[in-house]
């Protein structure tokens, strides 16, 4: 473990992530300027110095590829789409051809699709040729150059090779057609047979609008230092492996699947974009070509793109300052990935991230909708012009031909059946591909964790034992030794108030509801009351709702003791024993002290009526006025459908290490600050906000769920209350709470083992919490983690419906089970009257309207 435990150190001393420095680029200060794209020869603006002719070819090149199969539009290739496009309605495209400087032919070679998405290069030499044999027979441009003023964009894997198989893409070569035409394709490579001296590299497309709806706070913390979703092995195409990517994958596999600081699975997560733009370096290695579309998302997102493809021609060179804004490993250094990233100096990385927040660095990598200065089409222009003017050696003389125009496979010389499937020559090949090209049915095992030895959670071992619920003592079994009487109460104290405003189904206080929910349909219930041993009285006192969704407790003291009048006039097992064998369910702030400000609350006390009954309810706080002795401490009401919903596959890394969502001051309530949470949530802001290792923020995102369930730590501060809803979440979703409340009750202590599943931090320590936290010894981490992921501690923390074994719901009755049986002390002698029904603050006496 000692391992783990170093490379935690590593996070706080090196600051990999966004730190204090780094704070600055996101609070507006300016980044380091690179004046419009580094080498720009156009200055942002073609027009008047470069004009382009488009050729007006037959849809069955271009358009009616698309109509037939509109994916093509979303594919990484869909450059050749988007730049036919931006030509079009270009000021550079003159219809003038004796002027133009270039021509370019739309022929999309990639948009013949398979089923599953995947181009079909087999036809594009023959669409290729098929569309110069027509502009070189109506136009007299092509011949007089042999296309050497001409270019195409050809964006498959290995360009104008088109194969997508490396060892057959260089035997084809390039179309030998093409060979004096300029190039615009994503497939770079020093000194490969595909790469054509003199070619435009671009990135492969990817969706600016997908991009941008993704977006998450510019403030957000990098807490994942390593990040990679992707293949690591293509088992179908490399049966053998090895080959694919030439090992590299499989290498950053085999050396960091267990490790910490590398968050790379092969999964694809809905979150795949936001997890990059809290990612410091972004894995960028090959795969059967040496680029993929990580390279875009990793500018894009500001994450420092790791390129790992050995002599590799990246995009736009003259205008990305690839050296300064990237990190390039060699692919035999790749077992060596995390000391090269570990050393690198603080000051170099915020120096890259600097660079990367440079809006023109994200801009030349994307082909936007419409065209914006400095964007990828402008790059493409910009590549067109450094190659003006043309030297006389680009036109013929008279009589002279460069090129053969049957050279080259002689696949490639049968006709071109555009629309339908190729009758001839390419119908082994279509198979071959459909064999070869097929994604691997399963994915390589990721840990859930931050190391090995936590596996045996994710693959379904045994977790840790912790028989039914710790202390039980109805043995999830409560059916014969325990019998609840609920009295019918008129609506008005319940079910009139849920049909007035539903919100009270889904607000933290809502277990009153569940609670009687459940009671109705029990087999503990029974409809005789001299068989009792407890009685509830169902009266929701949280379900009178602000328009914001806040309870008003107001209401409260009356509707309980106007219940309770009821109960006690139309039965006689109250007045025996003053309440003494009932119970509530009081689950607001501050319980049955019925106040949300903590000083009024304990200037009311305890509604008076209710000092005799037990009290079930969320508030805990060792001596408090508002806990009752013998109260059962409950969590707050989380949705468990809605959580279900959001769970992630179990093998998700768990890459942040302290997670926190929520309020740091409460400004309308505490103007003066300090009060609320007694400031230690101040304190936790003031002390983490630049703190790498700390993912805190006031927002709530709609991955919140998700976060929580990629997090090792999850803080759970006191608030107003000592409690708050994260204790739940945490719980349910296996982060070791991290709780922050001095002298806290926490509920069900005889169920949970809360000492072993969390981490207590008195509220003067928070200014350590960093220290605290990273000096757990990862074995401590381990455990808790396993005994998170024991079903029995989440279910205890639930109220589901239906009810289920071992759920809040026989915790509580547990609870009263303890309780049992009754002691002679509990009834009254004939006559006795303990409680003075009068006693409280006037205004509880006023009808219950």
């Amino acid at each position: 473990m000692r391992w783990v435990l170093a490379a935690i150190a590593i996070l706080a001393a090196a600051c990999f992530f966004l730190g204090a420095e780094a704070q600055e680029v996101r609070q507006g200060h300016q980044t380091e300027r690179i004046s419009g794209s580094a080498g720009d020869v156009l200055e942002d603006d073609p027009v008047g110095r470069l004009k382009v002719y488009v050729y007006d070819l037959p849809s069955k090149y271009n358009k009616k590829l698309l109509k037939k199969d509109p994916r093509c539009l979303n594919h990484m290739f869909a450059a050749e789409i988007f730049m036919h496009r931006f030509l079009l309605s270009s000021a550079v495209r003159t219809f003038n051809p004796e002027e133009a400087d270039w021509f370019y032919t739309p022929v999309y070679t990639t948009c013949d699709l398979t089923p599953s998405g995947l181009p079909l290069p087999f036809k594009s030499p023959r669409m290729m040729r098929s569309a110069i044999e027509l502009i070189a027979t109506k136009w007299p441009y092509w011949n007089r150059s042999e296309g050497a003023d001409h270019f195409f964009v050809t964006p498959h894997d290995f360009g104008a090779c088109f194969h997508y198989q490396e060892e057959k893409a260089i035997g084809r070569g390039i179309l030998p057609l093409l060979q004096r035409a300029t190039l615009v394709q994503t497939f770079g490579q020093k000194n490969h047979v595909c790469l054509k001296d003199g070619s435009i590299t671009i990135p492969p497309f990817a969706p600016p609008q997908k991009m941008q709806a993704h977006l998450i706070p510019a403030d957000t913390p990098r807490s994942i230092f390593v990040y990679f979703r992707g293949l690591f092995y293509d088992t179908s195409n490399d049966p053998e492996g090895g080959y694919y990517a030439r090992g590299a994958r499989a290498s950053v596999w085999e050396n960091f699947k267990n490790n910490p600081l590398f968050d790379i699975s092969t999964d694809h997560p809905p979150t795949y974009y936001e997890d990059m733009q809290r990612a410091v370096f972004c894995l960028c290695p090959l795969g059967w070509a040496p680029w993929s579309p990580r390279l875009v998302e990793a500018v894009v997102f500001g994450c420092i793109p790791v390129i790992i493809a050995d002599d590799i021609v990246l995009p736009f060179a003259d205008a990305i300052p690839w050296e300064e804004i990237g990190v390039f490993v060699a692919e035999e250094d790749v077992p060596k990935l995390d000391s090269i990233l570990t050393s690198i100096p603080t000051d170099v990385i915020l120096r890259k991230q600097r660079l990367l927040a440079n809006p023109s660095m994200k801009q030349a990598m994307l082909f936007p909708q419409p065209a914006q200065a400095g964007d990828a089409f402008h790059q493409i222009l910009n590549g067109l012009a450094r190659k003006l003017p043309h030297g006389e050696n680009v036109f013929l003389k008279p009589g002279e031909r460069a090129l053969n125009w049957t050279a080259g496979p002689v696949g490639d010389l049968k006709p071109c059946l555009l629309g339908g499937r190729n009758r001839g020559g390419g119908g082994g090949e279509v198979m071959e591909l459909a064999l070869l090209r097929l994604f691997p049915a399963a994915a390589v095992a990721v840990l859930l964790i931050v190391a090995a030895a936590n596996s045996g959670v994710v693959i379904g071992q045994d977790t840790e034992r912790i028989e039914g619920s710790a202390g039980d003592v109805l043995e999830d079994d409560p059916v014969g030794r325990l019998k609840v009487y609920v009295y019918e109460l008129p609506t008005k104290y319940n079910k009139k108030m849920v049909a007035k405003d539903s919100r009270c189904l889904s607000h933290m206080f809502a277990a009153e509801i569940f609670m009687h929910r459940f009671l109705l349909s029990s087999a503990i219930r029974t409809l005789n009351p001299e068989e009792a041993d407890w009685f509830y009285t169902p009266v929701y006192t949280t379900c009178d709702l602000t328009p914001w969704g806040h309870p008003l407790p107001f209401k409260s003291p009356r509707i309980m003791r106007s219940a309770i009048q009821f109960i006690s006039s139309h039965w006689p097992y109250w007045n025996r024993t003053e309440g003494a064998d009932h119970f509530f369910v009081v689950p607001h702030d501050f319980g049955a002290c019925f106040h949300y400000q903590e000083e009024k609350a304990i200037e009311r006390g305890i509604l008076p009526l209710l000092r005799r009954a037990t009290l079930v309810q969320t508030f805990g706080q060792k001596d408090h006025v508002c806990l009752k002795e013998g109260s059962i401490t409950i969590p707050p009401y989380a949705p468990p459908q809605k959580m279900k919903t959001h769970l992630v596959p179990p093998e998700t890394p768990r890459s942040i290490f302290v997670y926190f969502r929520g309020l740091f001051y409460d400004t309308a309530n505490d103007p003066e600050g300090g009060y609320y949470a007694r400031g230690a949530r101040a304190s936790v802001w003031e002390n983490f906000k630049n703190n790498p290792l700390f993912d805190i923020s006031t927002d709530h995102p709609p991955t919140y769920y998700e976060d929580m369930q990629r997090s090792i730590f999850c803080l759970c501060p006191l608030g107003w209350a000592p409690w708050s809803p994260r204790l739940v979440e945490a719980v349910v979703f296996g982060c070791i709470p991290v709780i922050i409340a001095d002298d806290i009750v926490l509920p069900f202590a005889d169920a949970i083992p809360w000492d072993e599943i969390g981490v207590f931090v008195a509220e003067d320590d928070v200014p350590k919490l960093d220290t605290i936290l990273t000096s757990i010894p990862m074995e401590v981490i381990l455990r808790k983690q396993r005994l998170l992921a024991n079903p029995s501690m989440k279910q205890a923390m639930l109220f589901p419906q239906p009810a289920q074994p071992g759920d809040a719901f026989h915790q509580i009755l547990n609870g009263l089970g303890r309780k049992l049986p009754h002691d002679k002390s509990v009834y009254l002698n004939p006559g006795q009257k303990v409680l003075n029904w009068t006693q409280g603050p006037v205004g509880d006496l006023k009808p219950c309207e």
